[in-house]
């Protein structure tokens, strides 16, 4: 009977330490052979749409993919894109009114992931002391908005829910950094931009501001773009980039504390103002045909307000590249070809 025991343990510590020999194998085979292929990706400085490039570099999500991935920082999207086109950058993340900005001026890109979406990204932030109480109070105001940008079209957006024309407002076009101190200064009566910029003016303005949302109508894409020649050579690097993206994500969603912190340093922020935003924001990745009629809105706008020379909508499904995501996460690629 005293051996029974004993044999038990035996049994027992030789399945654990044959338990740690296969999980050691598998750490190991994880691990990429060779020297780190090197990347970079342009974002936009001090935004969200970083949010989840952040966390996969601090995890090293890249590098279980075998990517030394390198940040390029932009002041916002149409920037970022044009680092992209011209070859200073191999990805880029924007939301989706820059990227449809470069098809529509011929850029040869693809999307081929997105990875978020917000509901409350962006607002109209007004000074109650030139008069703003309600929307109906833009006419006449002097709105700045960083054009090309989506913070242009979520303004006509509020616009057109309230019924007021281009022509009733003063459009002044101001450089993201340019917002805050502008609004505080008095020398825009009301801005129309994003976060986290937009919760700063918020706040700096407390009770003496006004803060008008689309309610709904519209809710920004992120998308990370590549070159078609970059995506055609490398697909191999894409499909790495969409599942470190992919694992990303799903730390976010199941560690929202820790990757609040993450963000925060990149953002250079206070955690505690990420903990009211990210309420309002949807980390996926993901392509799906909501995105691709999104596209398609945006650039009836864009001609309808001749913001292109374009007359026409292009064929989106030439440029949005499907293959990474459905490899890595089939169940995610829902658009309809």
């Amino acid at each position: 009977m005293s051996k029974r025991p004993f044999i038990i343990a035996l049994v027992v510590t030789l399945m654990a330490i044959i338990g740690a020999g296969i999980w050691s194998a598998w750490k190991s085979l994880r691990k990429p052979v060779g020297p780190l292929e090197k990347a970079t990706i342009g974002i936009i400085h001090l935004s969200f749409t970083g949010y989840p490039v952040y966390v996969a570099l601090e995890k090293d999500y890249f590098k279980d993919q075998g990517l030394d991935i390198a940040l390029q920082y932009y002041p916002y999207g149409n920037l970022v894109l044009d680092a992209v086109i011209r070859g200073k950058a191999d990805f880029g993340i924007s939301s989706e009114t820059p990227f449809m900005h470069t098809v529509l001026n011929g850029g040869k890109i693809y999307a081929f992931a997105t990875t978020m979406t917000a509901k409350k990204h962006l607002a109209i932030v007004a000074r109650k002391d030139r008069g703003i109480l309600t929307p109906n109070d833009l006419k006449g105001k002097k709105i700045g908005v960083t054009t090309g940008t989506n913070g242009e079209y979520f303004l006509d957006t509020v616009l057109l829910l309230h019924n007021i024309s281009r022509n009733d407002i003063n459009i002044v076009h101001l450089k993201p950094e340019q917002m805050v101190d502008t609004l505080m200064s008095g020398e825009a009566d009301a801005i129309a931009t994003w976060n986290p910029l937009m919760c700063k003016a918020r706040k700096m303005l407390g009770q003496g501001g006004s803060v008008f949302y689309a309610k709904g109508l519209y809710s920004p894409f992120f998308a990370v773009s590549a070159r078609h020649d970059y995506v055609h050579n490398n697909p191999q690097i894409i499909e790495k980039v969409v599942r470190s993206l992919i694992r990303s994500c799903e730390f976010i969603q199941n560690n929202s504390d820790k990757s609040r912190e993450i963000a925060a340093r990149y953002l250079r922020t206070d955690p505690s103002l990420l903990n009211e935003l990210t309420a309002t924001y949807h980390f996926k990745i993901s392509l799906d045909q909501s995105f691709l009629m999104t596209l398609e809105d945006q650039s009836e706008w864009a001609i309808k307000n001749n913001l292109t020379e374009c007359t026409t909508v292009p064929n989106y499904l030439n440029f949005i590249y499907t293959d990474a995501l459905k490899n890595a996460e089939p169940a995610n690629m829902t658009i309809i070809k």
